[in-house]
């Protein structure tokens, strides 16, 4: 990503959160407003409901009680009215057959006003009036979704300008960082910037100029070293990561790759796969037909398991003997990589023809994932190891995923 688009990217998260929490709190704060509003209505209300229905209580007038809580149910929230006369026996009662649903799980959906029914000279009942939020909380709901898509709005318009203003300001900076590229890539120590302000920038580029000009006085012959130290150090390098015999990393590199994968599979949050390989059936073919012929079948197990493997995904190594591994970074299920067990298997399966003889090899694998069996290359190995035992035992030339529970 571009320094402009990062910073444009920046900039719009910083305003998009600015955005957002003014919003969040302005309809945070209107939103309790309007609770303390309608609960304030609905006391009042209730009041006058109380005030009326009294001598209604008070002479028994059930009908006209009953005549006037249908009047008051025309409220959008009222969910409940109950009448009780002065000994506590139900007098009147409505309660609302429309389902009030809010959004709001965490809040009180809904209050409840109690009032006495008070006569000048004596008490004749209780109220109780029960009320939701529901409207109030999916009017909210509205309000915010039609914010939303107008702060969405704004956002694109401003990433936009940013952008633009971003590039402007930062022409000259980005003009440096590609003559910069230039250089690194055509190894041309002639190119130069160009110092189009008196700024910090322009100061910067007359000092990339000056080390420019230093670098190609004795680039050439420092070039001319490093490029022999680095082929003696990749001719070395080969001699001590590469098994003599199939070709492939040995067990060194294999130690140095697996901690690799997994401090990146750490840091990415990828997992990363491990599949020990021990073969069946090669020590009685070594012992019988000789030392060369075992090595000319390690080759060809090598050569068919690379065939099987996917480029730049999979990693095959010789750990020693009869013994490979395979490294799967990035690893994207466990499916994954008992398919690949599944391709290797069958790739070991067609008989080899050495001296004259038929010879059938087969292979017992064992399979361990990171994390989920490990995060150290120990415990990694040793699942895998504990999970080869196990396709040995349950008959051989199959395969096996670790128990996170084993070894």
């Amino acid at each position: 990503m571009s320094l402009v688009r990062r910073l444009t990217h920046l900039n719009v998260l910083v305003l998009a959160v600015a955005m957002l929490l003014s919003f969040a709190m302005i309809l945070g704060m209107a939103y309790w407003t309007a609770r303390q509003l309608q609960r304030q209505a609905a006391e009042a209300a209730a009041a006058v409901l109380a005030q009326n229905v009294a001598p209604m209580v008070a002479f028994q007038d059930r009908a006209s009680a009953k005549s006037m809580l249908t009047d008051v149910a025309r409220r959008t929230d009222l969910l409940e009215v109950n009448i009780v006369d002065a000994q506590g026996r139900l007098f009147a009662a409505w309660t609302s057959k429309i389902p009030q649903q809010g959004w709001l799980p965490w809040v009180q959906r809904e209050f409840t006003v109690e009032l006495a029914l008070q006569l000048p000279e004596e008490k004749v009942g209780r109220m109780r009036w029960r009320e939701s939020h529901a409207t109030l909380e999916n009017t909210l709901l509205r309000i915010g979704l039609i914010a939303f898509a107008m702060l969405l709005g704004i956002l694109i318009v401003a990433a936009n300008v940013l952008s633009w203003v971003q590039r402007r300001a930062l022409a000259p900076l980005v003009a440096l960082s590609d003559l910069t590229e230039r250089v690194a890539q055509q190894q041309d120590y002639t190119l130069r910037a160009r110092a189009l302000r008196n700024d910090e920038v322009g100061r910067l580029a007359e000092r990339v100029n000056e080390m420019l000009r230093r670098i190609q006085v004795w680039h050439e012959d420092l070039h001319a070293q490093l490029r022999d130290q680095r082929d003696v150090g990749q001719r070395m390098k080969a001699l001590a990561h590469r098994d003599h015999l199939t070709g492939l990393p040995n067990r060194l590199s294999f130690d140095l790759e697996l901690e690799r994968q997994l401090v990146e599979a750490q840091r990415q949050r990828h997992g990363v796969g491990l599949l020990f390989v021990d073969l069946d059936q090669f020590k009685p073919v070594n012992d019988r037909l000789g030392h060369e012929a075992g090595d000319a079948v390690l080759i060809e197990v090598g050569r068919r398991m690379s065939g099987a493997l996917r480029a730049g995904q999979d990693n095959l190594f010789r750990l020693g003997g009869d013994e490979f591994a395979l490294l799967v970074a990035p690893l994207a299920d466990a499916h994954a990589l008992e398919h690949l067990a599944q391709r290797l298997l069958q790739a070991l399966l067609p008989p080899m023809n050495l001296l004259g003889e038929s010879i059938q090899l087969g292979a017992s694998i064992g399979a361990a994932i990171s994390p989920e069996h490990g995060r150290d290359a120990a415990l990694l190995l040793r699942r895998a190891d504990a999970a080869m035992y196990a396709a040995k035992s349950a008959g051989k030339n199959c395969y096996r995923l670790a128990d996170a529970a084993s070894a």
